[in-house]
């Protein structure tokens, strides 16, 4: 039966280009080739199961990590410095107090704005990588398809039903991690990797 469904979509498909046809070639501009062929490619799988896409994943993780740890430490730092103003509330003028309130204020804005810049680096690094394979991945598929006559390619998510012949995703697999099984993810400039300063109640 889906045998027959994939034979009647595609009669109708053909059906629909010879009617199509004569009001298209009206137009001398546009020329049209006298058989459409199509190919099908699943881009969520190539952009998430390629060894380029893989390895990007694991730099992004390790770079995740590496800002976390940072991160867990400056916390603490803070943390720390809070304890000591606090408990030193009772024993310093109202004036001094606000004067340690206040500064310590701008260390923990100088540590998220850390933590903003850090994800935001996270975030490009991401999407230009992406990017930069779904590139890489459309000129296999423009390879791929004129080596099959395909007129036209469409993506995965935009086909409801077609004959498994069409599909030409582990095709592109293949060619992608032969042709880049490593792929160096491009570092935005990166902040200063400095800890939050806490100033000393030692007196000169």
């Amino acid at each position: 039966m889906k045998t027959m469904k994939k034979i009647l979509l595609l009669a109708g498909i053909v059906t629909m280009t010879v009617i199509a046809m004569p009001a298209i070639a009206a137009n001398k501009t546009i020329p049209v080739p006298s058989v459409q062929s199509f190919g099908v490619v699943d881009m969520s799988k190539v952009m998430q199961t390629t060894s380029a896409a893989k390895d990007i994943f694991s730099q992004l993780d390790s770079k995740r990590e590496e800002y976390q740890i940072r991160i867990s430490k400056e916390e603490e730092i803070l943390r720390a410095a809070g304890q000591k103003i606090e408990k030193q509330k009772n024993s310093l003028s109202k004036n001094d107090f606000d004067k340690k309130r206040k500064e310590f204020e701008k260390q923990v804005a100088s540590g998220q704005k850390l933590v903003n810049d850090r994800k935001q680096i996270l975030d490009q690094a991401f999407n230009s990588s992406m990017k930069n394979l779904r590139d890489k991945a459309a000129k296999i598929v423009a390879d791929v398809a004129k080596e099959k006559g395909y007129s036209l390619v469409f993506t995965q998510d935009a086909v409801m039903l077609s004959a498994s012949g069409f599909d030409i995703t582990d095709v592109v697999v293949e060619r992608l991690n032969k042709s880049a099984a490593k792929f160096p993810v491009e570092w935005p400039a990166a902040v200063t990797e400095k800890a939050p300063v806490v100033k000393s109640d030692k007196k000169k």
